[in-house]
This record gives C-alpha cells, structure tokens and sequence, in this order.
C-alpha cells in the first residue's frame, strides 16, 4: 500500500497567494524601472520583465486554485502594485545605477530560490501539472537574471574603463 501524503492546502495556497502578490509586486517595481531605468540600455528588458511578471502571477494563481484559492480580480491587489512601485523608487534613492541592477540580480536569484524549493515540494507531493508550471516560470526568471547580469556586467566595466561616468563609483554590498 503507498504511503498517502498529508497536503495542508490550507497553507499551500495562503503562501502561493502570497507569491501571486510577489509577482505583482516585481511587475510594478520593473515597469517603474523601465520608466527611469539605470541606463538607457535597460528599458526595453524592464518592460519584458513587468510583462512576464504578470504572466508568473497568473501562472501562480493557477496552482493556487488547486489548492483551494480562489482568484481575484487582479485590479484589487493594487496596494502591493503600488507599494512595489513605491519600494523600488525609494530604494533607488542616492543609488548608484549598477548597484539599482545588483539589487535586481540578488532580487530575481532569491525568488528563483524560493521557486524551485516549491517545484520540488509539488514534484514531491505528485503534483506534477504546478511542478512544470514552475519550471516554466524558473526557466524565464533565470533568463532574465542572465540578462540582468550581463547588464550588471557591461555597467561595470564601463565604468572600470571610465567609459560611462554615469555608472557612478562605490562599492556593491551583497545582502
């Protein structure tokens, strides 16, 4: 006889709304970025990010519903949008332009952390369906981290040469 796994869906789904909340977030923080991003170079990957963000929630309210969440209209989580906005703009303050995209790459390699930890606890419980949603969603997240981080990377050695003053000079402290 196999063994029956206990799902508390009850807390599954409260922290995948919690995630739901998190990509609308991120979405709002990057199209703020976009709309004043740290280098010019940088706008049209903001914009993709916001957009993807957006399908990643949609995605995560998906699986949610399997666990007994009941989607909302979009429309009533614009606190946390605006919040996100808020956060990413006072964050910014007296920043320099490679530390606002350090910050990005540290924010997506954290979440795509907390996205595989979940991949793997729906593989385990046999959910297979929200397991390769995830993937997918992983999957974009780490192509824009590389892209963030190949930005993050041409920043700084713009500046290491002195060929763009305008990426300013400090140090970049990891959290």
């Amino acid at each position: 006889m196999a063994d029956v796994i206990s799902i508390d869906r009850e807390w599954v789904g409260a922290e995948l709304v919690g995630a739901i909340d998190q990509e609308r977030a991120l979405s709002s923080g990057a199209t703020a970025r976009a709309g004043s991003p740290p280098h010019d170079s940088l706008t049209v990957l903001y914009h993709e990010i916001a957009e993807s963000d957006l399908r990643h929630a949609a995605i995560l309210e998906i699986v949610a519903t399997r666990y007994g969440h009941t989607p909302r209209d979009p429309a009533q989580g614009g606190v946390s949008g605006i919040l996100g906005q808020l956060k990413a703009q006072v964050g910014e303050l007296g920043s320099l332009p490679f530390q606002q995209v350090w910050n990005d790459v540290a924010a997506k390699a954290r979440w795509i952390h907390w996205l595989a930890a979940w991949a793997h606890t729906f593989e385990t419980l046999g959910d297979l369906d929200s397991a390769r949603d995830l993937a997918s969603v992983i999957s974009e997240e780490k192509e824009h981290q590389d892209a963030l981080q190949s930005s993050l990377n041409r920043l700084i050695q713009s500046r290491a040469t002195a060929d763009d003053h305008t990426a300013g000079s400090g140090v970049i402290r990891g959290t």
